[in-house]
């Protein structure tokens, strides 16, 4: 083997190792991975901070008139367009001063991709401004699921380390588990 053959081989191994170890560090180092000091408060039941975002289960009216003295300045619903809370949360959320935007994470009995996106996007846009988010559903299985889902698609986890921060997160539900389980597979 020639000299500039051993070193073309040998680069390119290099090359490969680096960007292997340089995408693996960067992954497990997503803020949304970090797990954060968030306590429950008001009516809420479910309450864990990763990164940024606050994933909760539902607020209630009262609950959403303390969200700035948790330092929460944007509420991200991910319930479905059609579902009552008893309130309108829109309201009570932007009369506090906070922004408030309501992208559906499922479609029918199934994760919407494309509302992942628009969500993610949300997501990372607050994160480099510096915005504490609150992500919510209605008792927090979908909240788990979608960071989950994130980490797993967007930051490179394991399907079993991305499950098992979802879980942490507020997914317990057979049911969805089942469904976020079938999503993962289709992603990669």
């Amino acid at each position: 083997m020639t000299f500039i053959k051993l070193f073309t081989k040998l680069t390119s191994g290099l090359v490969f190792f680096v960007l292997l170890i340089t995408s693996s560090a960067y992954s497990q180092s997503s803020p949304l991975a970090v797990k954060g000091e968030q306590e429950a408060f008001g009516n809420l039941k479910v309450v864990s901070q990763y990164g940024h975002v606050v994933f909760a289960d539902q607020p209630d009216k009262a609950t959403v008139g303390m969200l700035k003295d948790q330092g929460i300045n944007m509420v991200v619903s991910i319930r479905g367009l059609n579902e009552k809370v008893g309130f309108d949360e829109r309201k009570a959320v932007e009369e506090q001063g906070i922004s408030f935007v309501q992208i559906p994470y499922m479609k029918g009995r199934g994760i919407d991709n494309d509302g992942l996106d628009e969500i993610m996007s949300i997501v990372n846009a607050a994160g480099k401004s510096g915005t504490k988010i609150m992500l919510h559903c209605t008792h927090s299985q979908r909240a788990g699921s979608l960071l989950g889902t994130a980490l797993y698609r967007d930051y490179g986890y394991s399907k079993e380390d991305a499950n098992k921060i979802a879980i942490e997160a507020g997914l317990t539900s057979e049911f969805l588990t089942k469904i976020h389980n079938e999503n993962l597979d289709t992603l990669k």
